[in-house]
């Protein structure tokens, strides 16, 4: 059997809505089989996360419960030191070949527009590129411009105002986030408190 399998990475401080809809667009505009969600462990020249990988991880896992086409994995949150994305897919298609033996997989990345953006001066991205095809999810108005060197397809998604530092200002503010993620994530943020008082850090994106 051949599948093809989407890679999703991100902070996830928290996932939200506009997190799973990216997915879901992506899946549907090239018929992915199901999208792994990559929280991050310690992205490469970031600031450190408000939330603690535990709970990023859970958070991930409670919006997966709701898609059969979405699939979590601890591979970055495990990993010791930096996280990049060209050891993400390799760990990732070296477990694939592990646990499903004889079957066939093409990997797709699924990046934002400022992540691919930035592409050329992540860590070995002509093994990336190779890997894997770049699918670069964009909103309204967002940059459309290939990299030669790096190709990409470009789907279009709507213009969702929901960003992870958005949603922890609000917490900090006591306000409330209903709409902006699934009510699974609300409860579990509401029953662990957090990001009540967490310090205002920038919404990070994919690691590298």
């Amino acid at each position: 059997m051949h599948y093809r399998i989407g890679i999703l990475g991100g902070s996830f401080d928290p996932i939200h809505l506009a997190h799973i809809e990216a997915a879901r667009t992506a899946r549907e505009f090239s018929v992915l089989d199901f999208v792994y969600l990559v929280p991050a462990g310690n992205p490469y020249h970031r600031e450190p996360l408000a939330g603690s990988a535990a709970a990023r991880l859970a958070m991930c896992e409670l919006a997966a419960q709701e898609h059969n086409w979405l699939k979590v994995t601890e591979v970055d949150v495990v990993r010791s030191g930096n996280t990049y994305t060209v050891d993400t897919l390799t760990e990732l298609r070296e477990e694939f070949e592990h646990l499903q033996p004889g079957d066939g997989a093409e990997w797709f990345l699924i990046l934002g527009a400022d992540a691919y953006r930035d592409f050329p001066q992540w860590k070995e991205p002509e093994t990336i590129s190779r890997e894997a095809s770049i699918l670069v999810v964009a909103r309204p108005g967002e940059n459309h411009t290939q990299h030669e060197s790096f190709p990409c397809t470009f789907i279009d998604i709507p213009g969702w105002e929901i960003s992870s530092s958005g949603i922890r200002q609000r917490l900090e503010q006591g306000e409330s986030i209903e709409g902006l993620v699934t009510p699974s994530v609300r409860k579990y943020i509401t029953q662990h408190n957090l990001y009540a008082s967490s310090p205002k850090t920038a919404n990070h994106g994919t690691t590298n």
